[in-house]
């Protein structure tokens, strides 16, 4: 159903639809090369109303939002340093900027796509499920992550540009491979040629609130986060920030 549309506003929506999947595919792939310096730069609304939400709450305002990236830029720079002193003949004479991500990778595939452009063309939102791994430096050297969980995103448009303007980054599983899919689990053992890698915690949450708990054989049903519907403007749907309905 066209929804009375004329076959031009079809094709300016489908064109909406495409921007706004490459800019997540776009995002994706910064996560993936360790960019994250640059992604709130890139990526986000200017507007002092972002956010981005966690299992452990809310990066409330651009400020926060910004600092949530840089605290990643951050750690991955660290732990870059400590791979680079312990392969010192792989890596000898690599400057600062080859070095970073060395011995990472955080790899998100979307999929199951649901977006929506709203009818004044203002605004959409999508979600996608994630079913990608990861490798963290820690203090026993690079071990591998399943990562199961959403993007759930409000998006606004700025000038001829889709922008994120909400976020839900929220996770089912986060947990090392090679073992149960939760809980907790026996660390491997340290290396010294690591030690200090696990050393730099993420930047918390300025506004700490459970959205959402990690599988676990208790759990009650928690359904994914609220799939998009059809809408007018965005005064007419719920949102995916902190003022919005989440189950």
């Amino acid at each position: 159903m066209n929804a009375g549309f004329t076959s031009e506003q079809l094709l300016d929506r489908w064109e909406d639809q495409r921007d706004v999947k490459n800019l997540m595919g776009r995002l994706s792939m910064s996560y993936c090369v360790k960019r994250e310096r640059g992604m709130y730069e890139k990526y986000w609304s200017r507007r002092p109303d972002v956010c981005i939400g966690i299992n452990e709450g809310w990066y409330e305002g651009s400020e926060a939002v910004a600092g949530y990236y840089m605290s990643l830029h951050e750690n991955t720079a660290h732990q870059s340093r400590i791979v680079a002193k312990a392969f010192p003949s792989e890596l000898e004479g690599k400057s600062e900027e080859e070095l970073h991500g060395v011995g990472s990778m955080d790899y998100k595939p979307l999929d199951t796509a649901v977006v929506e452009i709203a009818g004044d063309r203002a605004t959409a939102k999508g979600i996608w499920t994630i079913r990608g791994s990861h490798s963290r430096i820690t203090d026993a050297g690079p071990v591998s992550f399943w990562e199961w969980g959403w993007f759930a995103v409000d998006f606004i448009r700025e000038g001829d540009e889709w922008k994120i303007w909400h976020m839900q980054y929220v996770h089912d599983i986060l947990n090392r491979q090679g073992t149960k899919l939760f809980g907790d689990i026996e660390p491997y053992p340290e290396l010294a040629e690591f030690k200090g890698a696990g050393s730099m915690a993420e930047k918390l949450p300025n506004r700490p609130e459970k959205l959402r708990e990690l599988y676990n054989i208790d759990r009650k049903f928690t359904p994914s986060p609220r799939v998009p519907e059809p809408y007018g403007t965005f005064c007419d749907t719920f949102s995916y920030g902190v003022e919005g309905v989440r189950p």
